[in-house]
């Protein structure tokens, strides 16, 4: 007995027809609009060709189609079970004595495997890809100057101007970021050729520091070693190093959660936490990406369920406008509880799993209970 039944499969196609056209139109809109925002902010600092453009923002693609997917998986279930409605399909997909949760059943399948492709595939290759956009967004800007790295020795920082650069590495992090352990330093300038700066730099010293606290425009080393060229170490109480980055700011130079793929997150949850830093963004990050196959298959039936009701019967406008709404609202509705996940405020399993849990019982009674009565 095959898993679907030729009605089902013919339902299958329908949505996934609609999937691949409302797919395409809405990247092509944010793909135009994207290439304009690249045009307006990072040309309007430096010389951007077109090309160049074009190149920044198909960089952001995966990640754009990762973020649209589950609206044009709505759109595509209201307009697969539209044009049903419409041809009369569905009245006689009910009359030969298939119910709905049979006819839904390919819908909710498809959306379920868009979810795990997301989450397992796409998610993946579109960190990657949007680390390789901000780096190169960087690069063109020639900015970059304060940047914050996890790895398995410990957090290393880069900061500095246009004429010094400062690469510090850590142990270990206390106070949210603004207190580090078993510090080392080295600070290099940047050379001239002439009265024109080059992209070389040269070694002016090392530092080895007990710890290293944030102040408003200084770093504060204490119990430290000096190490300049052709000198013995010398050896100082403390040292103020300027910086022009602040307690707030520090972390937000830290790694952007949508440049992690889903099968590094854990390793790098892990990482940060032995770091010393709040892990919060990162580890509701994960668990939302692990809700994703339940909040595709919520939005796709939130799509069909607006459009099951016939329309001769009239009303169908509501229903859709209905389905809209409640799409948005669990839109909206699990942002805010990601950002109460990811300060602190809830447990990340809940507040990743708990909306689009709720819409899709929702979803599910309402369907048993006008079915099923």
């Amino acid at each position: 007995m095959p898993m679907l039944s030729r009605i089902q499969v013919y339902i299958l196609k329908e949505c996934l027809s609609g999937l691949i056209l409302v797919l395409g139109i809405l990247l092509l809109a944010i793909l135009m609009i994207d290439v304009v925002e690249q045009l307006r902010t990072v040309g309007g600092d430096v010389s951007l060709s077109l090309v160049s453009a074009i190149r920044l923002s198909l960089m952001k693609l995966p990640l754009l189609i990762e973020q649209t997917l589950p609206f044009a998986l709505l759109a595509a279930s209201m307009l697969a079970f539209t044009r049903l409605n419409r041809r009369s399909e569905l009245s006689i997909i009910r009359a030969s004595g298939l119910s709905a949760w049979r006819f839904l059943t390919p819908v909710m399948v498809l959306a379920a495997g868009l979810g795990l492709f997301s989450s397992l595939i796409l998610n993946p290759f579109a960190a990657r890809l949007t680390q390789a956009f901000e780096f190169e967004r960087s690069r063109l800007l020639q900015i970059g100057q304060e940047t914050l790295a996890v790895a398995d020795t410990g957090i290393w920082l880069r900061q500095g101007d246009d004429t010094s650069q400062y690469v510090i590495h850590a142990r270990k992090v206390e106070d949210s970021g603004r207190t580090l352990l078993d510090v080392k330093l080295i600070e290099e300038q940047r050379l001239y050729d002439g009265r024109k700066p080059t992209n070389d730099y040269a070694f002016v010293r090392r530092i080895d520091a007990e710890k290293a606290t944030l102040h408003e425009g200084f770093w504060q080393l204490e119990n430290l070693v000096e190490n300049l060229p052709n000198l013995p170490p010398e050896h100082r109480d403390s040292l103020a190093i300027p910086t022009n980055v602040d307690a707030v700011t520090l972390l937000d130079k830290f790694a952007s959660p949508n440049t992690i793929g889903f099968w590094s997150l854990p390793r790098f949850i892990d990482q940060t936490r032995a770091a010393g830093l709040d892990a919060s963004r990162y580890t509701m990050r994960w668990y939302t990406l692990t809700a994703t196959p339940v909040l595709y298959v919520a939005m796709a039936l939130i799509g069909a369920l607006a459009c099951l009701r016939l329309q001769r019967l009239g009303g169908t406008s509501g229903l859709l406008a209905t389905g809209v709404l409640a799409a948005v609202g669990l839109y909206f509705f699990t942002q805010f509880s990601a950002s109460l996940g990811a300060t602190g405020a809830a447990p990340p399993p809940i507040a990743a799993w708990s909306p689009p849990l709720f819409v899709l019982f929702a979803a599910l009674a309402f369907i048993a209970y006008r079915e099923d009565g």
